[in-house]
């Protein structure tokens, strides 16, 4: 039998994607509005596997300071006009 979701379970499945995206080392976070959405990334090394699907609408990537990112996500920033920035 086929029960509909209801917030509470939802909210704790969005919970546990969150513990284990931050487990992992990722922190991807958008802005809150639309106009200036802003991707952040907290991986060591940022590679275009990382932002696979998460590109769309962004307008600032956000990397740490000492991150590593590759040339092939480079040159799709540039293709995408997006900026890229170190915190």
């Amino acid at each position: 039998m086929n029960q509909p979701f209801d917030a509470e379970l939802i909210e704790r499945i969005v919970q546990e994607v969150i513990r284990r995206l931050v487990e992992r080392g990722i922190d991807i976070r958008s802005a809150a509005t639309s106009e200036d959405k802003e991707l952040a990334v907290s991986d060591k090394v940022v590679t275009l596997a990382t932002l696979d699907g998460h590109l769309a609408g962004v307008k600032r990537l956000v990397v740490g300071g000492r991150s590593i990112v590759t040339p092939a996500v480079r040159d799709e920033l540039n293709d995408r006009s997006i900026e890229l920035v170190r915190r």
